[in-house]
């Protein structure tokens, strides 16, 4: 080896950590003259590897939180077309001797709009479909800022038309259909409601909002932030979740975009709204489920004290177990149409 490249190799490791400083210094995205965001190159490196991070690690453990891996009839994938391209799905049949159609749940992912697959919430969809009993639907739609605002809502909107008209021919029960997501999937189940409510194509059972992000119009400084305490979601990741989805101001008072900033929610379908005590959005949901009440629409809101953001994924192991049971319990008695707006403690 010569001297130039034992030099080389020994500064690697030096480089190598320069890089990630100047990457996570610098501010991941560029404001135009229009007052529009870009992802810039540091944000880019910063995205790249948050999402190898993310693959790498996988997605719920079940003994982290102490759920079996439950064994299902069939793991069907499958892609279902859409006028924002075709969306890859994970669909989950659980073994059950019923003869009738099944139920389905349309699962969407968290990951703040530009992170996140299907299979982190593997271990929760097998829950959900043997539990209930119901078909799971693992949603696997587009990221940002690849694909920002509205393309991916759009989207997923189009997956749960699909398999409401083709419910039928799959075996399923269109007349128990429900959509739920966590954090940004929340965003995005609460759109869907929003469009079923306006477009009457379909009817939802149920709208499943796990720690939803639900006003990106509000700046972070105004969210729910914990001076002394190190949150999960920071302002900062949140700005840049938010300038990577939707770069231009404009576009954030869309109720599509902030479902919370919707004027008119009545007729909307009932809601499961859960939410954790140290979560820096953990009030997009409280004020949601209040506006929901008011305006007659059944909630059942629960805050989960002393916990963060994806608790329901990455623990504690006993407030996820009891979110987990939560979210089973409503799912059963939305498909049974007996949701009755509450509090829980």
């Amino acid at each position: 080896m010569n001297k130039t490249k034992a030099a080389l190799l020994a500064l690697a490791p030096v480089a190598g950590a320069g890089l990630l400083t100047w990457v996570y210094r610098s501010t991941p995205y560029s404001i135009g003259p229009d007052g529009c965001a870009t992802v810039n190159t540091a944000g880019k490196i910063r995205l790249g590897i948050l999402r190898r991070l993310l693959a790498s690690f996988g997605g719920v453990r079940s003994k982290r939180l102490g759920f079996p891996k439950v064994p299902m009839q069939t793991i069907e994938h499958r892609t279902i077309p859409t006028n924002y391209g075709e969306v890859p799905v994970t669909v989950y049949w659980p073994s059950t001797t019923s003869k009738k159609p099944l139920p389905v749940y349309v699962n969407l992912h968290g990951g703040g709009f530009v992170l996140g697959y299907p299979m982190q919430d593997d271990l929760l969809c097998r829950f959900l479909a043997h539990h209930t009993p119901c078909v799971v639907i693992n949603v696997d739609y587009v990221l940002a800022p690849e694909q920002p605002f509205p393309t991916p809502v759009l989207q997923c909107y189009e997956v749960v038309r699909w398999v409401a008209a083709h419910a039928e021919s799959l075996g399923l029960d269109a007349r128990h259909l429900a959509v739920g997501g966590h954090s940004a999937g929340g965003n995005y189940s609460a759109a869907v409601a929003l469009l079923a409510r306006e477009r009457q194509e379909f009817r939802l059972a149920l709208q499943l909002l796990d720690y939803p992000s639900l006003n990106l119009a509000e700046r972070e400084s105004q969210k729910h932030i914990l001076p002394r305490r190190k949150q999960v979601l920071t302002p900062e990741l949140g700005a840049f979740f938010k300038h990577a989805y939707l770069p231009c101001p404009a576009d954030r008072s869309n109720p599509l975009a902030s479902p919370l900033l919707a004027e008119d929610v009545t007729g909307l379908a009932p809601a499961l709204i859960i939410t954790a005590e140290y979560d820096f959005l953990r009030d997009d949901g409280r004020d949601y489920a209040q506006k929901l009440r008011q305006q007659g629409v059944p909630v059942i809101y629960r805050e989960f004290k002393g916990v963060d953001h994806a608790f329901t994924h990455f623990g504690p192991k006993e407030p996820a177990q009891e979110a987990w049971n939560l979210m089973l319990r409503t799912l059963q008695q939305a498909f049974a149409g007996k949701i009755v707006g509450q509090d829980l403690a």
